[in-house]
């Protein structure tokens, strides 16, 4: 089958493109919005990118911020069977979604119905929930599509936000070729989303990088070590008065604490489950 590969920059776009590319499956074209084209070539102005690599592999790319009758038609052109998406951010047109006549698929990295929105690795983190990658249905409605692989990830403690992604697109490729596997023998299966379970959550803003000392420290070390490629101080209101922390150093589960103790720069807080030891950045 002719594929139509959509993405973007990170490994949420590149990884399941590599496992593509190595799949023996034919990638007709990669759709990207606005790659940057320097005397008739693609650049990446990073160490890498979803528009180079498709480049480096002789693979077309087809600019998505053109008018959406240059689109449609490229796509034509090629005789496009399956569209696949992977970290694109904005709202594919209809036409584009209803032409391939097998179907056009997202890769969204959470459980869906669950942490539906742009950002959903920051919320997981954040609320300590299960974690993992959906492949669906791409519809009218944003991450509402219904469901044709969906796999929970574990991971170890102290990740950062890249370490995270590479391991939600690792488990999302293992879904992706046994997607296209079921689709070509047309066995694939999709289950509807429950509305009524769903989640949706914004994009972040500085206000929720919040640690609450009510949970426990193993919690707030992981969210604050996933999450610190944001840029923002992390704020923690311990016994009613507020320190914001830079960064998280470890945690100990088998300690406790009666208050925060100060050493040098690094603050040791106590957690209703053990102690969290983090960069020290003020006090209010």
């Amino acid at each position: 089958m002719n594929i139509l590969y959509i993405g973007s920059a990170g490994a949420l776009s590149l990884i399941p493109f590599k496992t593509l590319l190595s799949s023996g499956h034919a990638i007709s074209a990669v759709a990207i919005h606005n790659p940057i084209v320097f005397n008739n070539k693609i650049i990446a102005l990073e160490n890498e990118s979803l528009a180079l690599a498709a480049s480096q592999n002789e693979i077309p790319v087809i600019d998505l911020s053109q008018p959406l009758g240059i689109i449609a038609r490229e796509c034509k052109d090629r005789n496009i069977h399956t569209i696949l998406m992977a970290c694109y951010s904005k709202r594919l047109p209809a036409q584009l979604v209803t032409l391939p006549a097998n179907g056009c698929f997202n890769l969204h990295p959470s459980l869906l119905p669950l942490y539906r929105g742009p950002e959903p690795v920051f919320w997981q983190m954040k609320h300590a929930a299960d974690i993992g990658v959906s492949w669906h249905r791409v519809t009218e409605a944003l991450d509402a599509g219904a469901i044709v692989a969906q796999k929970k990830v574990y991971l170890d403690d102290g990740l950062a936000y890249q370490q995270i992604n590479s391991q939600l697109a690792q488990a999302g490729s293992d879904l992706m070729q046994q997607l296209l596997a079921d689709l070509g023998a047309g066995r694939l299966s999709a289950t509807q989303q429950d509305p009524d379970a769903a989640s949706y959550y914004r994009y972040p803003q500085q206000d929720d990088f919040v640690v609450d000392c009510r949970g426990s420290a193993q919690q707030a070390y992981n969210f604050m070590r996933a999450t610190q490629v944001f840029g923002f101080n992390y704020l923690c209101r311990v016994a009613g008065r507020d320190y914001w922390l830079r960064q998280a150093l470890d945690y100990d589960n088998n300690r406790t604490l009666d208050a925060v103790e100060v050493q040098g720069d690094r603050l040791f807080i106590p957690f209703n489950q053990g102690v969290l030891i983090a960069g020290y950045a003020g006090k209010l």
